[in-house]
C-alpha cells in the first residue's frame, strides 16, 4: 500500500508510513488485498478479519464487483449461502459477463439445492465462456440428480473432452450410462477412471457391477476382487462377488 504522502510502499495492514509517519488511508484495492491475506491465513478468526476488511472497502463503493464477488465468497465459507447469493448478484450487476461470479452463484444454489437454478447458473457459464471446464462438470453433476441422463452424459463428455484426465468426470459419466443401461459406454468410461486412478475401489465395484450386467463373469469376479483388496469394508462389492461366484 502506498503513502498518499510520500509515495513509500507500506505492509497492507499498516496503520502508519514507515518513512513519513502519516496515517495511512487504504483504497478500495487496499481492503480486498488485506481481506484476501486475512483469508489465506485459513481458520474461522481469520475469516472473520476478511469480512471486516472486505466490508470496509464496501463502504468505499458498494457496487464494486470485486468486493462483492468476494465478500459473496466469505458469506459461502461462512456458511452463509444466501447472503453470498445476493453479493455474487450485486458483481454481477456491475460485471455482467464474469464467468467467475455465475459459476460461484451456481455452487450456492447447489450447496442449497436448489438444482433447477443451479442448472441455469451453470449453463450461463459456459455460455460466456464454452471453455469453462467446472461448469461443464457441475451441469452434469445437476442434471444427474435431475435424472436427466442424457444432459449429463453430454456435459461430462465434454470435461472429458477438454480435461483427459478429469477422473471424477469419468466417473460420473459411468454412472449416467449405468442409469441409461448403456453398459458398454459405462464400462469404458470406469476404466478411464481406473486407468488415471488404479486406487478407487468404488469404481472397481462400478466397473465389475457393469461387467456383470454385461455377461463378463470372470472380468467381474476379478474386478470386485481388486474392489476388495482396495476396501476389505467395501459389502457392495463382497455381496456381489459372492453372488457371481455361487452361480
Amino acid at each position: 500500500m502506498l503513502c498518499k504522502k510520500c509515495g513509500t510502499g507500506n505492509q497492507e495492514d499498516s496503520k502508519f508510513c514507515k518513512d513519513c509517519g502519516s496515517r495511512m488511508e487504504k483504497s478500495i484495492e487496499g481492503y480486498i488485498a488485506s481481506a484476501l491475506m486475512y483469508r489465506r491465513r485459513g481458520g474461522p478468526s481469520s475469516l472473520g478479519l476478511a469480512v471486516i476488511e472486505m466490508d470496509e472497502a464496501l463502504k468505499l463503493d458498494p457496487e464494486d464487483a470485486e468486493a462483492n464477488y468476494f465478500m459473496g465468497k466469505f458469506m459461502y465459507d461462512g456458511g452463509f449461502v444466501e447472503d453470498a447469493i445476493e453479493f455474487y448478484d450485486k458483481a454481477l450487476k456491475s460485471e455482467p459477463k464474469w464467468a467467475d461470479a455465475y459459476f460461484a452463484k451456481g455452487m450456492a444454489y447447489y450447496r442449497m439445492c436448489s438444482i433447477d437454478k443451479a442448472i441455469e447458473t451453470f449453463e450461463k457459464v459456459i455460455e460466456i465462456n464454452p471453455e469453462y471446464v467446472g461448469a461443464y462438470y457441475f451441469a452434469g453433476i445437476t442434471y444427474y440428480h435431475k435424472g436427466r441422463m442424457g444432459k449429463a452424459i453430454e456435459n461430462f463428455k465434454e470435461v472429458v473432452r477438454r480435461d483427459p484426465k478429469y477422473a471424477v468426470a469419468y466417473y460420473h459419466l459411468g454412472r449416467s450410462y449405468t442409469k441409461k443401461n448403456l453398459m458398454k459406454e459405462a464400462i469404458k468410461a470406469f476404466e478411464s477412471v481406473i486407468a488415471i486412478n488404479p486406487t478407487d475401489a468404488d469404481t472397481f465395484f462400478h466397473l465389475g457391477f457393469s461387467y456383470a450386467k454385461s455377461g463378463m463373469t470372470d472380468k467381474a469376479i476379478k474386478t470386485l476382487e481388486k474392489a476388495v483388496d482396495l476396501d476389505p469394508n467395501d459389502e457392495n462389492s463382497r455381496r456381489l462377488l459372492m453372488e457371481l461366484m455361487m452361480m
